[in-house]
Parts: C-alpha cells; sequence; structure tokens
C-alpha cells in the first residue's frame, strides 16, 4: 500500500527543505561555520533539528553552488576564495550585464521590461521608506535587486549569457542577491544600498531614453558598490580589516578610508 503526498505535504517538505539550505547558506556567509570546521550530514541534522534527508540535498546544492566543497566520501567543508577571485566574479558579472543592457538600449526596451522594472523601482522605494528592522529590509532590498538584475539578463536574450552568469555565481557574494557588509555602520549601510538603488533609477531612464553608452558605464559602475560593501575596495566608509568569511586572504584587508584620505600624494 502506498502513501499519497498531497500538494499541501509537497509543498511543506519543499519549504524545509528551502529554510534547510538557505539556513546553512547564512552560517557559511555569516561566519558561523568557518573553513577549517568538518561538517558531516549527522552533525549539521541535529544542529538544525531535521533528518539527513534534507541536509544530505542541501550540501549537494551547496557544492554545486561554490559554498562547500567535499572532503572525503562524507565530509564537506566550506570553500574559501580568494579576494581577487570575488573581485574577478563581481567584475566580470558587471561587464555581461553591462553588455546585456546595451543590447537592449539598442533595439529599446520592450514596454513590458519598463513596467517590471518600473515595479521594481517601486518595490526599492518603498523599502527606504519602511521603518522595519535593517536586516529585514537588506532581506527585501536582495530580493527585489535579484529580480531587476534578472529581467535584464533575460531581456537581453543571449542565449549564452545565463550559462556564464551561473558560473559566476558560484563565487560567494557575486549575485546581486549577495547584500553583505563588512563593518560598516548602519546609517552608512542604507545609505550606501539608497545610493545603489538610485542607479537602478538611471539604469532605467538610460534604458528608456536608448542611451547605450550610458547604461553600460551605469552597469559597470554598479558592480563596484558590491565590492565596496565587502570591504574589498575603498568606500565612502572607515573600515577595518575585512572579517568576511569565505574569502581568505593575507591580504585581504579592506582599506581604511581615514588613512587614505589623509594620504599626501604628492
Amino acid at each position: 500500500m502506498t502513501t499519497e503526498v498531497t500538494p499541501a505535504a509537497e509543498e511543506k517538505q519543499e519549504s524545509r527543505q528551502r529554510h534547510v539550505i538557505d539556513t546553512l547558506r547564512a552560517w557559511v556567509v555569516d561566519g558561523k561555520i568557518g573553513p577549517e570546521e568538518k561538517l558531516s550530514e549527522s552533525s549539521l541534522a541535529e544542529a538544525l533539528g531535521v533528518s539527513r534527508t534534507p541536509i544530505r540535498t542541501a550540501l549537494a546544492i551547496l557544492v554545486e553552488e561554490g559554498v562547500l566543497e567535499r572532503t572525503g566520501p562524507r565530509g564537506y567543508r566550506v570553500r574559501t576564495y580568494k579576494v581577487a577571485e570575488v573581485k574577478e566574479a563581481i567584475e566580470l558579472r558587471s561587464i555581461i550585464e553591462a553588455y546585456a543592457a546595451k543590447k537592449i538600449a539598442s533595439a529599446g526596451p520592450s514596454q513590458k521590461l519598463i513596467a517590471e522594472l518600473k515595479a521594481c523601482l517601486r518595490e526599492g522605494d518603498d523599502i527606504f521608506s519602511s521603518n522595519a528592522e535593517l536586516h529585514e529590509r537588506e532581506a527585501r532590498y536582495a530580493r527585489m535587486n535579484s529580480r531587476f538584475h534578472g529581467l535584464i539578463l533575460e531581456a537581453a536574450g543571449v542565449s549564452i549569457v545565463p550559462q556564464i552568469i551561473s558560473l559566476l555565481d558560484r563565487v560567494p557574494f557575486g549575485s546581486p542577491g549577495a547584500i553583505r557588509f563588512d563593518d560598516i555602520a548602519k546609517g552608512d549601510r542604507i545609505q550606501h544600498l539608497h545610493q545603489a538603488h538610485w542607479q537602478h533609477h538611471h539604469m532605467v531612464l538610460a534604458l528608456i531614453a536608448k542611451d547605450v553608452s550610458r547604461v553600460g558605464r551605469l552597469f559597470q559602475e554598479h558592480g563596484e558598490g558590491v565590492k565596496i560593501s565587502l570591504g574589498l575596495s575603498p568606500g565612502p566608509f572607515n573600515l577595518g580589516p575585512s572579517r568576511l568569511l569565505p574569502i581568505v586572504d593575507p591580504e585581504a584587508n579592506a582599506a581604511d578610508i581615514a588613512a587614505f584620505l589623509k594620504k599626501d600624494d604628492t
């Protein structure tokens, strides 16, 4: 006798699986799991209070994403990346998005695309007028940001682009959904995101105006903000050494902006 799985049960199972994947990924990004730790299905299942089945699936997905790597037949650990690798992934993604945006601007964006992008702009504007907790606004912004950039890549209609982007997204922090800040004060974090969202507004205006050159420059500059938020490039924040994992590099210190401004280059 077989037991029929109802749609509600399937949805609950999928939700539990997403929760396990998202939780493990967040633990890696937040440094709660370090590269030196050996991970196993049993220990993670106990920590999350679930069976080994969703853990096994989550580990396989995170290995595919490049967040984890296998160590032997049953072990896992956090995969580490050098600063140069993360910066290259961000810069290459910006170049590809700039190419996609220029292609759209050259042909002229469809009314459907404009409507969808404007919906993202309204969502972003609403985030900054919200009184919700900062972490909630950051999570909401990450979802909107992923949607905005995904629309651009999809609308370009270049079949090879999604394949290239999927490879770059395996490097943690390189995707639009990775909203992570190093040692940046709360007010500066909001200001940083707000500036990035104003760039979104200008990008849409440049697309509507079919300004191919400007929209390309905007998308490439947009990637610089991601590097600043990770403490990998100088920005208008006074940062100490980067403590982000899994970016591991002896020379990975974030720029000390105060010292940079005082430096006499003459």
